[in-house]
């Protein structure tokens, strides 16, 4: 999910998203299969013998799961202990760190041979020069001949303007999640609403929190500072992806 979060967006997890996070991914099975596609379409393959995997920012495992089961002893980090607990029970394999990705270093020591930050966890961290010391991080602790993959959302070229702020993540006949976002210059409020239906009726539940405008050249170069070799940065769908090996 995220690092050490702002506080409000800490509470938004807390009171909002996180006990309906895997309702929001719907299928997980069929969401776990996605995600492990989309890793090995990164060049995340079965991992050598004792390869060690790093997930920051893992919520409750959408991408440690599949690192597991590619076989990479994996270390999880991520602050919402109660999406870690749901890992746990998914995944008892995978070592669990609840903790502020900022501290990675003392959280997860030494090196591993893959180190993903993927769904938005870049863009929930306060500030550019918490990414920029994250970033640092996982280079250092990228091993040689390593993968470091990232991905997050691209909110950075084009704001989204009147009613194309409105997003419908997901809906069933009880609960209907939409989300609204308003762009500043350097960061987008991003307001969640949430209508449950029970046999009182319709409630709404709504709550904000802001997310870093991050683009894909300001996170490359970051990259390229830290001594790794960027060999894929691409944006499909709103989707930025980026992945970097350390050759020396």
């Amino acid at each position: 999910m995220t690092g050490m979060p702002t506080s409000s967006m800490r509470a938004h997890y807390e009171r909002l998203l996180s006990p309906i996070y895997r309702w929001m991914l719907g299928d997980f099975t069929a969401a776990l299969e996605r995600s492990q596609k989309e890793l090995e379409g990164l060049g995340v393959g079965r991992a050598p013998g004792g390869a060690r995997g790093l997930d920051l920012g893992a919520g409750l495992g959408l991408q440690t799961i599949p690192l597991v089961r590619l076989g990479y002893r994996t270390t999880a980090i991520d602050t919402s202990a109660e999406l870690l607990s749901e890992l746990a029970s998914e995944c008892p394999e995978a070592q669990r760190v609840c903790g502020d990705l900022l501290d990675a270093d003392t959280l997860a020591p030494g090196t591993y041979e893959t180190i993903v930050c993927m769904g938005d966890t870049l863009t929930h961290l306060p500030s550019q020069e918490d990414v920029a010391r994250l970033l640092s991080t996982a280079c250092t602790k990228l091993a040689l001949h390593g993968t470091l993959v990232l991905t997050f959302r691209e909110y950075a070229s084009q704001a989204r303007e009147s009613t194309d702020r409105f997003i419908l993540v997901r809906a069933d006949a009880d609960r209907i999640l939409t989300c609204c976002l308003d762009y500043g210059t350097e960061r987008v409020q991003v307001t969640d609403l949430v209508h449950e239906r029970s046999a009182a009726g319709w409630t709404l539940r709504a709550s904000a929190y802001r997310k870093l405008r991050l683009s894909r050249e300001w996170v490359t170069e970051q990259l390229n500072r830290n001594g790794v070799m960027v060999t894929l940065s691409t944006t499909d769908a709103g989707k930025i992806s980026i992945v970097a090996r350390r050759v020396v």
